[in-house]
């Protein structure tokens, strides 16, 4: 399979954030990895729960995590977010983040 990658127009002001040697370096490992397989899940790459940002993250250096989507049918993915996890918080742009968890609905 021959993966492209696209990015979210906002991952490149999340990425940004981290300084422009942190941010490449998160890319192009982010890029690396997926490239390989985007689907395979690890300990680094797993499926997330059903929530209305991504389907998938990828853990990068123990902190980091980017948040992405598969399409199986144009073998594309879409990375939609890029942030630092501290605790049980994840920081995009260094303001926590909480959409992503399904039992934070406002319903």
């Amino acid at each position: 399979m021959a993966w492209t990658i696209h990015l979210k127009e906002s991952v490149i002001e999340d990425l940004r954030w981290f300084g422009r040697k942190d941010g490449r370096m998160l890319l192009t490992e982010a890029e690396r990895r997926l490239l390989a397989d985007p689907q395979t899940d690890t300990r680094n790459l797993k499926a997330l729960r059903p929530n209305p940002v991504a389907q998938r993250e990828l853990r990068l250096m123990g902190k980091f995590r980017v948040l992405f989507n598969v399409d199986e049918d144009t073998e594309e993915v879409t990375i939609v977010l890029v942030g630092e996890k501290r605790g049980d918080s994840l920081l995009v742009r260094g303001e926590e983040f909480a959409e992503h968890h399904e039992s934070d609905s406002a319903e």
